[in-house]
């Protein structure tokens, strides 16, 4: 996000030091799309193993190639699963390797691939109002298009973005994603094994009101089994992990929102 963009949405940030009674864990597994099914579903097998609530940010067209209703069976596994359902962009990846951008269009450049992301989702029957853009990179302009599109939380790098129809929104900063994935090369990706443990251990030391973790498909070797130890140290240190639909009633019970 720019400076103007951080500038624009100052104005009605909320740090989540300032949450009251507030101790929650977000897990979500990422670029949920038909190429990486087998890495996908065995993390979805492992949280679902773990009895923890979780979410699922699926990419309805991935690499302009993959639309997701030529694959009803893999529709359908992702239906089954226990998790909340939110949109990942429209192709997350584009043939030539860019990511989905969200945060260096104009206003109603953005809307156009929501609308076609949400219009494949409503043709397999999944319905979500939370969006996540590709590298948690989302403007200002965006953000209006979201609005306008009628959804109520985007999720960026360090910050909860609650939206409204009408214009009005609250951010509430937090610190920055767990993210294993930083090359989209599994073996490239190793070196944040250690990287992670080390801010993981530093952070609850300060005790964050919230905490996300991000799996990916393409994390490396070994990740999934440390993402389930963070997991279950967040439950021993009575951390209650939730979905975003819990989390965005918490927060606009918590923090409603105003201009």
């Amino acid at each position: 996000m720019s400076n103007s963009d951080t500038d624009q949405l100052a104005h009605s940030n909320l740090n989540e030091h300032e949450l009251p009674d507030l101790k929650i864990a977000i897990i979500t597994i990422h670029d949920v799309c038909p190429r990486f099914e087998s890495n996908i579903f065995n993390s979805a097998k492992s949280l679902e193993k773990l009895g923890v609530k979780y979410n699922i940010a699926l990419i309805p067209f991935f690499n302009e190639n993959e639309d997701l209703p030529r694959f009803p069976d893999f529709v359908n596994t992702v239906k089954s699963c226990k998790a909340e359902i939110a949109l990942h962009g429209l192709y997350h990846e584009k043939r030539n390797g860019t990511f989905d951008d969200f945060h260096t269009v104009a206003k109603g450049e953005a809307e156009v691939e929501i609308r076609a992301g949400l219009q494949i989702f409503s043709e397999i029957g999944i319905h979500t109002n939370v969006f996540i853009p590709p590298a948690w990179k989302l403007n200002e302009n965006s953000i209006k298009d979201l609005e306008k599109t009628g959804f109520k939380l985007a999720e960026i790098q360090e910050k909860f973005i609650l939206l409204d129809i009408k214009g009005l929104k609250k951010v509430i900063t937090t610190p920055k994603v767990f993210n294993w994935d930083s090359t989209g090369q599994p073996e490239k990706n190793k070196v944040n094994i250690e990287k992670d443990r080390k801010r993981f251990d530093n952070l609850l030391k300060e005790e964050p009101k919230i905490i996300r973790i991000a799996l990916h498909p393409r994390d490396p070797p070994g990740a999934l089994d440390q993402q389930i130890e963070m997991i279950n140290h967040l439950k021993d240190k009575e951390y209650e992990i939730i979905n975003y639909r819990n989390l965005l009633y918490t927060l606009q019970k918590e923090s409603p929102i105003t201009n």
